[in-house]
């Protein structure tokens, strides 16, 4: 009797794995993915945004590192 009731068991949780991945399968039929040409203009305005946030970061931290060092050296350090 035990036997039945594990069978029963795992037949069930493979009806919810099935179940589940139905309705993902169902979700992702819904969705509007964006055209190829819309998918290339974000794709340069992220790198393009990218690279000018990078550039900043790199010129600020370079500019407070200098002046950092000068600091540095003029209160008498190494």
């Amino acid at each position: 009797m035990d036997k039945d009731k594990d069978k029963s068991m795992i037949e069930g949780g493979s009806d919810v794995v099935s179940g589940t991945f139905h309705k993902y399968r169902s979700e992702f039929r819904k969705i509007v993915w964006p055209s190829k040409e819309t998918l290339a203009k974000h794709t340069v305005t992220v790198v393009i945004v990218s690279a000018i946030f990078g550039a900043y970061i790199a010129l600020n931290d370079g500019a407070f590192g200098f002046l950092f060092r000068q600091f540095v050296n003029l209160v008498g350090g190494a």
